[in-house]
């Protein structure tokens, strides 16, 4: 017995129970009898048997009074096996323990004489009688082993191990529970093969809770491995004792019809990735969540009613902001497809899905919607199966971008925006125009210049035509007061760069009869002194041995262009 103290109360009950019933048949009560017809179909016997339970039943006030029965009611009240007790023979459970545990005991009694004729004690009854209740009481956290049965598993194989302790077993292999060979409810034919799936226990309180766990792990792994109807049934088993098991509820759903079968080389590719997703660390939150809402999914009734769950999953793992700014279709057709030329179709398929699920809202039927349903949970299943395997890195939005952008951007549907483009650059390239009466207004920072450069390098302009003034940026006419057709956008020019402007001196300056003299002004200069005002004359020093006898020069318009 597991526990001793209980195990000694209850031998001195029946050993009390045992004298008393026997001085009370022998002071005259009668054991009712119950006739019975002999077996077989030609007997003309009939035989009679006791009905020693119920005359126990009857007496239950005589059996209360003896003064064992206190000490065992609290016996069985501290060790707590009354209500499971109970429950396994179908009989009411009070809700007061020490009740409770009353009525365990005159059950119990009752079974250690149950077709007897008399109450003589029999050890070896009561011994089994004890043997049955530890196994009863005893916690399924004391088993070595945990049992499930799994619906819908078909392969060729009687036996696959996987890691953490875990096999699929075919139930005729080994020892099991009746219950547990049913095929009631297995989604499968009687005659075919039931697997149950066992896990080792450890040791500790809660080993029995860790085993359940590992049991859903394993039914999550083959939902993630594979499309199929799979899944735990209503009860798992630990066993207590010699042909006893003890019951615990998985409280697994209804499984999807339609089976789960594996042939020889998918049972060693689920071995292996099962022994993949062992080896990586555990998955982070946004993972863990998509495929938690994924194999909600799986567990629904069809892929249609599980729509939403696995677009909640993609959604977890895919939307967020990058540096392609691609949707979320064609994020998962870049993880999904691996040739280019697929992703396009691929995307428009995911799009299709998400008007799917919005018109399965407003109660619409689409044509074709499970088939498109079942796309977008094998689409779903293949990426979350890759970032489970560690191949996708940690942040699933970056990666399908980064693979949209090795490809050019044939698949995707955003444009790159360079946010580190400079208007400068070190090196120009300048591009000849086409001569214009009005040259057009152009904000560039001049190159190193030589100023030994000959006339057909710099292109000084023909007297008469243009001139050329240079003048800082930030002192120009603001661009709004030029002509509107003559206006061009322009980038702002810096604090220390040079605007040159061209435009038309010959309105400045008067000409007499006489040659023109440089440079010409109304009312005379001095020899030396520039046209412009005073605060550009620092830009054009004057050497004092200018020679300002040139009357014509030539003049190139050129204009920068970024190399």
């Amino acid at each position: 017995m597991h526990d001793f103290l209980l195990d000694e109360a209850l031998k001195r009950l029946a050993m009390e129970a045992a004298t008393r019933f026997s001085a009370m048949v022998a002071s005259g009560d009668q054991i009712p009898f119950d006739v019975a017809e002999q077996d077989g179909p030609d007997s003309l016997f009939y035989r009679y048997e006791p009905l020693t339970a119920r005359f126990v039943r009857e007496r239950e006030e005589e059996l209360r009074s003896l003064p064992a029965f206190g000490p065992a009611r609290d016996a069985v009240a501290e060790a707590g096996v009354a209500a499971s007790y109970l429950e396994a023979r179908g009989e009411a459970v009070p809700a007061e323990p020490r009740e409770r545990a009353a009525d365990m005991l005159t059950v119990f009694v009752a079974s250690l004489w149950d077709g007897c004729t008399e109450f003589a004690l029999d050890r070896t009854r009561l011994d089994s009688a004890l043997a049955v209740l530890d196994a009863e009481a005893c916690d399924a956290g004391d088993a070595d082993v945990l049992i499930a049965p799994l619906v819908g598993l078909r392969m060729p194989v009687s036996q696959l191990q996987l890691p953490h302790n875990v096999s699929l077993v075919r139930a005729d292999a080994i020892e099991a529970p009746i219950e547990a060979m049913r095929s009631e409810g297995m989604e499968r034919r009687a005659w075919e093969p039931q697997y149950l799936a066992v896990v080792e226990q450890g040791e500790g309180p809660d080993s029995a809770d860790a085993a359940m766990r590992q049991l859903r792990e394993l039914v999550s792994v083959m939902r993630l491995f594979k499309r199929g109807g799979i899944g735990l049934g209503p009860y798992a088993f630990a066993p207590t004792g010699e042909g006893q098991w003890r019951r615990i509820a998985t409280g697994a759903p209804a499984t999807r019809p339609g089976g789960y079968t594996l042939n020889e080389d998918e049972a060693a590719e689920l071995a292996g990735f099962a022994e993949t997703l062992e080896a990586r660390p555990d998955p982070d939150a946004a993972l863990t969540w998509a495929v938690g809402r994924f194999e909600m999914g799986c567990a629904r009734q069809s892929a249609m009613e599980g729509l939403s769950d696995s677009l909640l999953a993609l959604r977890a793992v895919l939307e967020g902001k990058g540096p392609v700014g691609a949707s979320l279709s064609m994020r998962a057709a870049a993880l999904y497809c691996e040739e280019s030329s697929s992703r396009e179709a691929a995307g428009e398929r995911i799009e299709r899905a998400l008007g799917l699920e919005r018109a399965l809202m407003s109660g619409a039927r689409t044509e074709g919607a499970l088939e498109l349903a079942t796309w977008i949970e094998d689409c779903t299943r293949s990426i979350l199966c890759q970032a489970a395997r560690g191949e996708l890195g940690t942040d699933l939005g970056a990666a399908a971008e980064e693979t949209l952008i090795a490809a050019g951007l044939d698949a995707g549907d955003g444009t790159i925006v360079d946010t580190a483009a400079e208007w400068e650059t070190p090196d120009t390239v300048w591009e000849e125009l086409p001569t214009e009466q009005t040259a057009r207004p152009q904000a560039w920072k001049l190159p190193d210049t030589d100023w030994e450069a000959s006339e057909k390098e710099w292109g000084i302009p023909e007297i008469g035509e243009v001139e050329v003034t240079v003048a800082r940026a930030h002192d120009q006419e603001e661009a709004h007061d030029m002509e509107p057709d003559t206006r061009i956008m322009e980038p702002v020019p810096g604090e220390d760069e040079i605007r040159i402007t061209a435009t038309n001196w010959l309105d400045e300056v008067s000409v007499g009869e006489s040659t023109l003299e440089w440079p010409a002004l109304e009312g005379g200069v001095e020899r030396g002194q520039g046209i412009d005002t005073p605060r550009d004359r620092h830009l054009f020093p004057v050497p004092e041995d200018a020679d300002w006898e040139v009357r014509e020069l030539n003049y190139d318009h050129y204009r920068r262009r970024a190399s």
